[in-house]
């Protein structure tokens, strides 16, 4: 597993590495970048605000624009110890933050590109283009080790073709506080659904629609129920946070992602907007 670590407590500073681990294989994982007691606030703020906002999809809830909706998530995750961490990503160039910023609980996923999720794929370009550095930064609220199903699963290099179906899979095992950064167009994918989950959300398309109900919101109040009666382990929360250096193929990703969302009805607490403008990081 590729780590970038010096002890127990401080993350690697060492942007050659970074970059060069992202280049190759699409992605990289830092040790550390979130302190204990940020991970305790974070996890205590997600699951608060998805009490009552957010949408239901795939077995769960998500938000997106978190930085502007929850303001735990926006004042930790531009801290300054993150803050670096994408300095030496994007090294020479400045940090652009996109509204991109995801969290999720308990949701499912299948193998996927977020880079086709938008459009802005230009034929082969976006998978031929160098210049293209477009990453997420991805933060687990809990241990995931490498045999479990909750973990992270990426196609190392297939950021670099449209199609990365015959990769092979590394499992991108982390511990609470430690990030995952990738490559927006690499192969990865979250927690699969289990046989039950499939066959619940079957059943709840077919059901839903006869009953005026919602197929997700049952699906994933289910799921829920689920949880709460065969206990296994901690919630799975996760932030997903998207950035560039100060480049076309950022904007146009930006631009992209305005046009599937809506903005949230929020705006970015003050003291984050001017902690970012002091270190010279915009927001698109």
């Amino acid at each position: 597993m590729r780590d970038h670590v010096e002890n127990n407590d401080v993350p690697v500073r060492n942007s050659a590495n970074i970059q060069r681990e992202l280049a190759e294989n699409g992605f990289v994982v830092v040790r550390n970048v979130l302190t204990s007691d940020q991970v305790s606030a974070l996890r205590q703020s997600v699951r608060n605000h998805l009490k009552s906002a957010g949408w239901y999809n795939y077995g769960g809830k998500f938000q997106v624009q978190a930085m502007h909706s929850v303001p735990d998530v926006g004042r930790i995750i531009t801290t300054d110890r993150v803050l670096d961490l994408l300095e030496d990503i994007t090294s020479p160039n400045k940090v652009v933050l996109t509204r991109e910023c995801d969290i999720m609980m308990n949701t499912t996923s299948t193998w996927h590109k977020d880079i086709t999720q938008h459009p802005i794929v230009d034929g082969n370009r976006v998978f031929e283009d160098e210049t293209f550095r477009v990453y997420k930064a991805a933060f687990y609220l809990q241990d995931q080790d490498e045999a479990s199903r909750a973990t992270l699963k990426v196609r190392p290099r297939s950021h670099r073709m449209k199609d990365g179906t015959e990769m092979p899979v590394e499992p991108a095992a982390v511990r609470a506080g430690d990030a995952v950064v990738f490559d927006i167009r690499i192969d990865h994918v979250g927690q699969f659904p289990s046989l039950s989950d499939k066959l619940m959300r079957r059943g709840f398309e077919k059901i839903g629609p006869r009953l005026n109900v919602d197929p997700q919101k049952a699906f994933s109040k289910a799921r829920a129920l689920l949880r709460r009666s065969h206990p296994h382990g901690p919630d799975r929360m996760a932030i997903f946070m998207t950035f560039g250096p100060s480049h076309e193929w950022t904007r146009a990703y930006a631009s992209a992602c305005e046009q599937l969302h809506a903005p949230v009805d929020a705006s970015m607490n003050p003291d984050v907007m001017a902690h970012l403008a002091a270190r010279g990081v915009s927001v698109l």
